[in-house]
């Protein structure tokens, strides 16, 4: 085999092997979005709000998914509702998803920290809170995912670590097997 031959059928298979990933592009895109959305669903803090508002009326979620009474509710439906409205401004997916820097962040849980302790001590009897002494035990329980869910947003670390793992994903996934080429030694006959 002379030299341009050569030259000429590594070309046609390189531009065979271009052809076919093109070919390939749109379902590389459509399998990378759909494992975005897997993780960006695996992710979402939805799971702490529903953990607090069970906690909050005085049950706990077995592992097989039925659900236990474990106390008397700590509040009423409206003091629970106003709650879960103070913290799903912050415990959500946008926020996660989010860049803040620490001061940005300081700022949030010293925001949603003061509200939630101006809402608690002017309405604590309204919301049937029996003790004042739970009072400090539900702010903790707003605070500490608040906090957590602000974290996750600090210099995008969330939105990276997804777009790693997305990475990661389609570069570990298999591919389509390449048809078997002609080599330069199989027009050789033995």
């Amino acid at each position: 085999m002379e030299l341009n031959d050569y030259q000429a059928q590594s070309a046609l298979q390189a531009q065979q092997i271009q052809a076919e990933q093109g070919m390939n592009a749109p379902a590389m895109i459509q399998q990378q979005q759909q494992i975005q959305a897997a993780l960006v669903d695996q992710t979402n803090p939805l799971h702490v709000l529903e953990e607090l508002e069970l906690k909050l009326k005085g049950f706990r979620q077995n592992y097989d998914g039925t659900y236990k009474k474990i106390s008397s509710p700590l509040m009423n439906e409206n003091g629970i509702n106003r709650i879960l409205f103070l913290i799903s401004s912050i415990v959500n997916q946008n926020t996660i998803l989010s860049h803040l820097e620490l001061e940005e962040i300081g700022r949030l849980i010293m925001r949603v920290s003061d509200d939630t302790i101006d809402d608690l001590v002017l309405n604590w009897r309204e919301y049937d809170i029996r003790d004042k002494i739970l009072l400090d035990a539900i702010v903790d329980s707003v605070l500490f995912p608040c906090f957590m869910s602000l974290k996750r947003a600090w210099k995008q670390n969330e939105k990276n670590w997804l777009n790693r793992a997305v990475v990661e994903t389609i570069s570990n996934s298999p591919r389509n097997p390449m048809q078997k080429r002609d080599g330069i030694f199989s027009k050789l006959k033995l």
